[in-house]
């Protein structure tokens, strides 16, 4: 039986509608045998297959613009509606490869049914589409996955940045800040915007800062730390360091750092014996 291009197309997109219950169960079978990911996750996975294995079909029949305009947007809802499962969904292009396999053993059966009545060609541009569509199906995924990742680590830094600066309250109106570890820009202004936040919701009227923990000191922390303490006595907060090394103190001299206009002790417990007669 001869068939122009159109024809086929739609005899094929017929075919493998009808046999879509097949191409999944196919293509679970396959993914199931090294899948380690929790039941959650395999629920998930399912419910994105049934999604993606019938939206996939549809290049076989639409203008292929048109197909791949609407399957950007399917893919950017697959992926919003499951971001909270990228990690172990990274495995997705194994994935794509088993369903690649089970939609061209379809199209081999398919093919089988009309013998040679079928041009090479049009065989051919099927398997083009197909593996054209998985793809970009691929591609589409792993950079809506990475976007997502990222968008989460960002998140994390971000909590993990407010968290590196703590202000412990040793008394009323009085607190600590522990600087620990290195000091870069990004955590610079983060102290500087978390601790201004803290002592204007704590009412704090004192503020001993402990650079004890500071790997080094460079001009960036003494302009950070002095940013700092002109923006608390500002809101009225009065500012005290302490727990300067004498390696850091040496640094600072070399490098020229003042730090005028700041009360500054050699350590914390010193500073509170003296204010508060501990």
């Amino acid at each position: 039986m001869q068939f122009n291009q159109e024809k086929a197309d739609g005899s094929l997109y017929d075919y493998l509608i009808e046999h879509i219950d097949t191409i999944r169960g196919t293509w679970s079978s396959d993914s199931s045998s090294g899948n380690t990911a929790d039941d959650y996750t395999n629920q998930k996975l399912e419910e994105m297959k049934k999604v993606f294995a019938q939206e996939l079909v549809h290049v076989f029949r639409e203008e292929e613009t048109r197909f791949y305009e609407h399957f950007e947007e399917k893919i950017s809802d697959i992926v919003e509606e499951n971001k909270e499962m990228w990690q172990p969904m990274l495995t997705i292009q194994e994935e794509f490869t088993y369903y690649r396999n089970a939609i061209l053993e379809q199209i081999r059966l398919f093919v089988h049914q009309y013998e040679e009545s079928i041009p090479i060609d049009h065989v051919l541009d099927w398997q083009r589409k197909a593996l054209q569509a998985f793809d970009y199906a691929g591609r589409a995924f792993m950079k809506e996955a990475i976007y997502h990742m990222n968008e989460q680590i960002q998140l994390k830094e971000a909590m993990i940045l407010e968290l590196s600066s703590p202000i412990i309250l040793i008394q009323k109106k009085t607190g600590l800040l522990p600087l620990i570890g290195h000091i870069d820009e990004q955590r610079g202004q983060v102290i500087v915007e978390h601790t201004l936040k803290q002592c204007t919701e704590s009412e704090l009227t004192r503020l001993y800062i402990d650079l004890s923990g500071v790997r080094d000191i460079t001009t960036f922390v003494a302009q950070r730390i002095m940013q700092l303490a002109t923006a608390l006595k500002l809101v009225g907060v009065e500012t005290t360091l302490c727990g300067m090394r004498p390696e850091m103190a040496q640094t600072a001299v070399q490098l020229g750092i003042s730090f005028k206009d700041i009360d500054i002790v050699s350590e914390l417990t010193h500073a509170l014996r003296t204010n508060y007669a501990l």
